[in-house]
């Protein structure tokens, strides 16, 4: 009997002002999707595979989902040659190919946030190195927020550089929590009820639902009193598999 493949795992990020979202599906391996999310009918446009990784961490959405600012590796040493294997790069959503890109070299800068549609701030360090843009958008030079997840209202709770707890206001009293960089969260409604779900990989708050990801899935759910409403499935990416070479 063959073993069960392991489910890909799924990161995602959210536009503030349209219901635009896009999933970054990562297996078998080294290979990466981004698919972009219509939140508003549910339905989803897959984009290009990617060899390598793809830091969405350090990866942002702008405003109005159009653009992405990503920060990535490549697969092979001599992936983007012009890059020394790690860039930072602006596309048009689903794409991931660069209007604007940056060289790298290393993993301790790189990567950046939307200021707005029209702007955007680049992690940039001694080591980064512009190569083009093309893009039409302005460059910041302030960083304008700690990290994006505080940006998008998430509150550190604890700094613990190994396992950091964010959390975040939801609706009705409802706070959710996630706890270290790899996945877990919790829902808590302050002295009523908790509850735990340690296999989510993300999740966060969809406008009227909660949304996450766990074993492959996006699913979403309303939140009813001390509990999740009925679950639904957005999109299985389990089949979503690269094409034969």
């Amino acid at each position: 009997m063959e073993p069960k493949p392991h489910p890909p795992r799924l990161d995602v990020l959210l536009a503030s002002e349209a219901p635009v979202g896009l999933v970054f599906r990562r297996g078998p391996r080294k290979l990466v999707r981004v698919v972009a999310w219509n939140r508003e009918q549910d339905t989803f446009k897959p984009g290009q595979w990617f060899k390598g990784r793809i830091y969405v961490d350090r990866s942002d959405l702008s405003p109005d989902g159009k653009h992405l600012i990503y920060f990535a590796m490549g697969g092979v040493r001599w992936a983007i040659a012009a890059t020394k294997g790690t860039w930072t790069a602006i596309s048009c959503v689903p794409s991931i190919t660069a209007l604007a890109l940056w060289g790298q070299g290393d993993t301790w800068g790189g990567g950046g946030m939307f200021t707005s549609n029209h702007s955007y701030w680049l992690e940039a360090n001694q080591t980064t190195f512009p190569i083009r843009d093309d893009s039409g958008l302005r460059r910041l030079a302030a960083r304008p927020h700690a990290s994006r997840l505080e940006r998008d209202g998430w509150v550190i709770k604890d700094k613990a550089w190994n396992r950091p707890a964010f959390e975040k206001a939801i609706a009705n009293g409802w706070s959710l929590r996630r706890i270290g960089w790899d996945g877990g969260y919790e829902l808590e409604q302050p002295g009523e009820c908790r509850l735990s779900f340690p296999n989510w990989e993300w999740a966060d708050w969809d406008r009227h639902r909660l949304a996450w990801t766990e074993s492959g899935c996006l699913k979403a759910a309303h939140l009813g009193s001390h509990k999740l409403g009925p679950i639904h499935t957005l999109c299985d990416f389990n089949a979503m598999n690269p094409p034969a070479r």
